[in-house]
C-alpha cells in the first residue's frame, strides 16, 4: 500500500472519528500515524485540514447537520492541542514573536490555529487570539505587546472589508509589525489585494512559516530553479486576481490554454519567453515584474 493510500484511509478514519466527538479515538489516529513514520506537517495537511475540508463540504451538501460540523471541529482543535505540545520538545527558539487572529467576526479558526502551531514548532513566540477580536482590540493588544509579525487568516471573503480595516489600522502602529494575510480567501477572485496593507500573502499553512521567515529576515539564500518558477506563478496569479480574472479569462486573453495557466500559477510549468510576454500583455503588467526574483513573494 503506497503513502497516499495509507493517508486516505487514516483520513477517513480520522473524519468518522472527530464527528462522531470521540477524541481519544482521533489523538490516537494521529500520534499512530507520527509513530509509523508519518511527518507532522503531513499529519496536519493531509489528514486533518483535509478532514476538515471534507467535514465542510458534508455541511454543505446537508450530509451532516451544523451540530455535526460544529462537533468536529472542537474536537480537531483539542486533537491539535495534544499534537503542538507533543512536538515541542525538539523546539529551538528563533528569537521572534508572531501573533496569529481571524479577521474581525470571521469565526472559522482552524487554519488560523494551525498556522499558529507551525509558528510555534518552527520556534516562534506566539499569541494565538481564537475567535474574532475586533480591530481597535487587536491594535491596542499589540501596542501593548509587540511583535514581529501578525498573521491574519481569512476564510470568508464575506470579511474582506474587515481585512482591509485591520490590515490599515496595524499598518498604523509604530515600530510596525509585517502583516501577512492567508486563508482560503487568498485564493478567491473576489479578493482585492491591492487594497490591503499586508507584507504578502499566502494560502499554504506549511509556506506561510517560509513566509513568515522571509518577512522577519530570516531567510537569505538564492533561488532555485524551482523556486524562480513559483515566484513568477505567484506574481501571475496575484495580477490575475487584482484584475478580477478567471484562469479562463487569462487563457483566453492570453491565447494559451487554462491547465496551462494553471500549472505556471502552481510553479509546475517551465515557460519560454514568449508565453511570459503573452501572459504580461494579457495582465498589463511589465515582464520585469512578473520575473523579479523575491523570496518575499515566494511560495503562495
Amino acid at each position: 500500500m503506497s503513502l497516499d493510500q495509507n493517508i486516505e484511509i487514516l483520513k477517513n478514519r480520522y473524519i468518522d472519528a472527530v464527528l462522531s466527538g470521540k477524541r481519544s479515538d482521533a489523538v490516537q489516529i494521529v500520534f499512530d500515524s507520527q509513530k509509523r513514520g508519518v511527518d507532522i506537517y503531513k499529519i496536519y495537511i493531509d489528514i486533518i485540514s483535509e478532514s476538515q475540508a471534507s467535514i465542510g463540504e458534508m455541511w454543505h451538501k446537508g450530509i451532516i447537520n451544523i451540530a455535526e460540523e460544529h462537533l468536529a471541529t472542537v474536537t480537531t482543535l483539542e486533537v491539535m492541542d495534544q499534537l503542538r505540545l507533543y512536538n515541542m520538545n525538539n523546539r529551538r527558539p528563533i528569537g521572534f514573536k508572531a501573533l496569529v487572529a481571524p479577521v474581525e467576526k470571521d469565526d472559522h479558526i482552524v487554519g488560523a490555529r494551525m498556522m499558529s502551531d507551525f509558528l510555534i514548532m518552527d520556534g516562534w513566540e506566539v499569541d494565538f487570539l481564537g475567535g474574532s477580536t475586533p480591530t481597535q482590540d487587536l491594535v491596542e493588544f499589540i501596542k501593548i505587546k509587540p511583535v514581529d509579525l501578525v498573521v491574519l487568516s481569512l476564510t470568508n471573503i464575506e470579511f474582506q472589508s474587515n481585512a482591509i480595516l485591520m490590515t490599515n489600522a496595524l499598518s498604523s502602529i509604530m515600530p510596525k509589525p509585517k502583516i501577512l494575510l492567508g486563508g482560503l480567501a487568498v485564493k478567491s477572485s473576489k479578493i482585492n489585494i491591492n487594497l490591503m496593507k499586508c507584507d504578502s500573502i499566502t494560502s499554504s499553512v506549511l509556506e506561510g512559516v517560509n513566509e513568515a521567515r522571509r518577512l522577519v529576515g530570516l531567510s537569505s539564500e538564492k533561488l532555485s530553479l524551482e523556486e524562480h518558477l513559483r515566484v513568477i506563478g505567484k506574481r501571475m496569479r496575484i495580477a490575475r486576481i487584482n484584475k478580477q480574472l478567471t484562469q479562463k479569462d487569462l487563457a483566453k486573453a492570453s491565447g494559451l490554454d487554462r491547465t496551462y495557466i494553471s500549472s505556471v500559477e502552481q510553479g509546475k510549468q517551465n515557460m519560454t519567453f514568449s508565453a511570459i510576454l503573452r501572459i504580461s500583455e494579457a495582465l498589463g503588467v511589465e515582464v520585469v515584474d512578473l520575473m523579479k526574483s523575491s523570496r518575499n513573494i515566494i511560495d503562495l
